[in-house]
């Protein structure tokens, strides 16, 4: 397979590529994978050739990379500069699940030398001279200069702690993957009692986690992953994060949203029905009223069942009549104790302007049943 970035230089490559299939007696599938304007082109290039080769290999193929021991070294000493972390230390890893590396041991020049005894085509990327590209600067300048003056094998001395490193990270990985992720309407939660009782790096770990998911592939700043921190031990009650992010302490979670969502539009009630709403899953059906006793079950009576009946989100300010008076929408979740960016879009059943029913927290006086035969409305999914 061949990525064709349509850069310049790629259809040098790209040429190479087919030369080599052909010498080879191997196809040669070229996958287009044009490169998104932005900043950091080497981190743009990467990020749009593995969705390229994600889009397109098969679940039981492995994808065999020609990364070498020059790579490595030049992605570890590059992460270092930036500050990283233990796992951009660790550069890149040998194998992951349906990705192998068996190159990254043999420094370049060695495989170049293999190539030309054995007549291989290959091509040099033009965009390789361009020093205007940190890596490039690296290589032509910076690891040349330590190799002569303070450490001959540099590269393989860096390549070596990156594996060293990667050992360490692949056990905070594993570690960090036993913290559950929980995803609620969008957002993320973590329970705060394991990023409590979790050693310091494979807390952060998780969060990272998290982060990546919503802000792909980003996995948050050291700020982003104090901020949480802050939050998840009381230090402050919400912060935001890079992308417009905003954390939260629900109950036993941290919550990362990704923002507000517009409400899901109104849907018509029928009886029976399964209705999606949002999240939600609102199941209405015919029962018995004597046989139904779970709270989180409420009986409507099934006059108010009607054309003028849906399944809506309450609008700002608007009240539900209790025995004596009313009350908000906003003000009886809030009693649920329901999360406040739950709250816009939580369902509730109206009949002709009026609300008859909270879903799962209260039904309006004149919307009881008055004969044994009832309606049940139901949500599925119990909340937080």
């Amino acid at each position: 397979m061949f990525v064709q970035h349509g850069l310049v230089g790629s259809a040098l490559l790209e040429r190479a590529a087919r030369a080599l299939g052909h010498h080879l007696g191997i196809d040669v599938v070229v996958v287009d994978a044009i490169v998104e304007p932005g900043s950091s082109l080497e981190d743009r290039a990467r990020t749009a050739r593995w969705r390229a080769i994600a889009r397109v290999r098969a679940d039981d193929e492995t994808v065999i990379t020609g990364h070498t021991q020059d790579d490595q070294a030049e992605t570890v000493l590059m992460n270092l500069l930036r500050g990283s972390g233990g796992a951009g230390i660790a550069g890149m890893l040998r194998s992951r699940p349906g990705v192998v590396r068996p190159l990254l041991g043999y420094p370049r020049a060695e495989l170049r030398r293999v190539a030309e005894e054995l007549d291989l085509p290959f091509a040099d990327d033009p965009a390789n001279d361009d020093l205007g590209f940190l890596r490039n600067r690296l290589r032509a300048d910076l690891i040349p200069i330590i190799e002569r003056d303070y450490q001959p094998r540099f590269r393989s001395a860096l390549a070596r702690a990156g594996s060293f490193a990667a050992m360490d990270d692949r056990l905070i990985e594993e570690l960090a993957g036993e913290i559950p992720i929980i995803d609620d309407a969008g957002a993320l939660l973590v329970p705060v009692a394991l990023l409590a009782t979790s050693p310091r790096p494979v807390a952060a770990r998780a969060v990272r986690r998290a982060l990546r998911r919503l802000l792909d592939p980003y996995p948050g700043s050291e700020s982003d992953i104090a901020a949480v921190f802050d939050v998840a031990e009381r230090r402050s009650e919400a912060a935001t994060l890079s992308g417009a992010l905003a954390v939260t302490r629900e109950g036993p979670y941290v919550a990362i949203d990704p923002g507000p969502v517009a409400p899901p539009v109104p849907v018509p009630v029928a009886v029976p029905a399964e209705l999606r709403f949002g999240p939600d899953v609102v199941t209405l059906r015919r029962v018995d009223a004597a046989s139904q006793r779970r709270r989180s079950v409420l009986l409507v009576d099934p006059a108010i069942v009607g054309p003028d009946t849906v399944l809506r989100a309450a609008e700002d300010g608007e009240r539900i009549d209790i025995d004596e008076g009313s009350k908000t929408v906003r003000a009886v979740l809030s009693e649920h104790g329901i999360a406040v960016r739950r709250r816009a879009g939580w369902p509730v059943v109206a009949n002709g302007g009026r609300i008859a029913a909270i879903v799962g927290m209260r039904v309006a006086p004149w919307a009881r049943p008055t004969t044994p035969e009832a309606v049940a409305i139901e949500r599925k999914q119990d909340p937080l």
